[in-house]
C-alpha cells in the first residue's frame, strides 16, 4: 500500500491544518514530501508539529522514515514499464498539437482521480446540499465562467442560490448579507486575484463557510476556506486550462443528484411546468398584441 492509498483511506481522521498538509502532498505527490520537514510546512501553510502528527497518524515513528517510503515511491514509478510507456506518448503526441492536448488533459483528469478523497468530498457536497444555507457562487476573471454555470446547475437542484459578478463596484457590498448560514463558493487560480481573495476573506470573518476551487500553488484563500478542491491547470497551450475545475463541478452535480434524485427530479417538474406555462402565456401575450396592430 502506497501513502497515497493511506491518505485516501476514510479512517484517518484528519485536523484541518493536517488536511492542508494532505493537500499540499496530494496536488504535488510525492515532491511535497521529499524536502525538510520545514519545507513541507511552509508550503503548507501549517507548523512543523502538524507535518509530525500528520506522519505519526499514517504509522510512522518519524518523518525519515515517511521520506525512505516516499523515495522508494518514486524509484519504482520512474522504473515502470507503464509509466516509460506513457512518458513516451505524451512526448510522440506532442508532433500533433490537437492529439498532444488531448491526451494532455486526460493525464491531468486521471491524475485528479488519482489525488480523490472521498471524505473531503463529501464534507463539499454536505455544504451544497445543505438547504438551511444560502449559496454564492464566485469566479475571477478567467474563472467566472466556472462559477457561472456551476450556478446554473445548483439553482435547479436546490434554492438560495446565487453568482456573483465579481466586476461589479459593489462587489463588496454583498458581504453585507453573510453570515453563518452562507456557503461561498469561490474558483481562484493563478494569478490569484486580490478582490476575489479579499472578498472571501471578509466573507470568512462574516462566518461563511468557504468552498475553494483552485490550483496546486493554492490560492490564499485556502489559508481559510473550509474545504478545497485543487485540479492542475498546466497544459501544452500557453494558457491555463479549467477542464478539470469543470469535470469537478459535473461531478459534484452529479453526486448531489445520487444523493436526492427523487427530490430533484420533483423539483425539475417544476421548473419545467413553470417554463412551458410562461412561454404559453408569453406567445399569447403576443399574438394578442400582433391581433391589435
Amino acid at each position: 500500500m502506497t501513502i497515497r492509498d493511506i491518505l485516501d483511506s476514510s479512517a484517518i481522521k484528519l485536523t484541518s491544518a493536517e488536511k492542508k498538509a494532505v493537500r499540499t502532498l496530494l496536488s504535488n505527490y510525492p515532491s511535497a514530501g521529499l524536502g525538510t520537514v520545514a519545507g513541507f510546512a511552509s508550503r503548507a501553510g501549517v507548523s512543523v508539529p502538524t507535518i509530525l502528527r500528520l506522519v505519526a497518524k499514517l504509522g510512522y515513528a518519524g518523518y525519515a522514515a515517511f521520506q525512505k517510503d516516499l523515495i522508494e515511491e518514486v524509484s519504482e514509478q520512474l522504473n515502470s514499464p507503464l509509466s516509460m510507456l506513457d512518458t513516451r506518448r505524451a512526448t510522440a503526441g506532442t508532433e500533433n498539437t490537437y492529439v498532444g492536448i488531448m491526451h494532455n488533459l486526460a493525464d491531468a483528469l486521471n491524475q485528479t482521480a488519482a489525488a480523490h478523497r472521498q471524505q473531503e468530498f463529501d464534507a463539499i457536497l454536505d455544504l451544497l446540499a445543505d438547504e438551511r444555507s444560502n449559496i454564492y457562487c464566485l469566479g475571477g476573471r478567467f474563472s467566472a465562467v466556472l462559477a457561472l454555470r456551476l450556478w446554473m446547475h445548483l439553482s435547479q437542484l436546490r434554492p438560495g442560490v446565487a453568482v456573483i459578478e465579481n466586476l461589479s463596484s459593489r462587489l463588496f457590498d454583498r458581504v453585507a448579507d453573510f453570515n453563518s448560514q452562507t456557503t461561498l463558493v469561490v474558483f481562484d487560480y493563478r494569478r490569484y486575484q486580490n478582490d476575489v481573495i479579499e472578498f472571501a476573506r471578509l466573507a470568512h470573518e462574516a462566518r461563511a463557510r468557504i468552498i475553494l476551487f483552485t490550483d496546486r500553488w493554492m490560492s490564499p484563500i485556502s489559508n481559510f476556506a473550509d474545504q478545497v478542491l485543487v485540479s492542475p491547470i498546466e497544459t501544452l497551450s500557453p494558457y491555463d486550462s479549467k477542464v478539470v475545475a469543470f469535470a469537478q463541478c459535473e461531478a459534484i452535480i452529479a453526486s448531489l443528484v445520487k444523493r436526492s434524485p427523487d427530490k430533484i427530479r420533483e423539483r425539475l417538474a417544476t421548473i419545467e411546468a413553470l417554463r412551458q406555462k410562461g412561454e404559453s402565456q408569453a406567445y399569447q401575450t403576443e399574438n394578442r398584441h400582433d391581433d391589435k396592430t
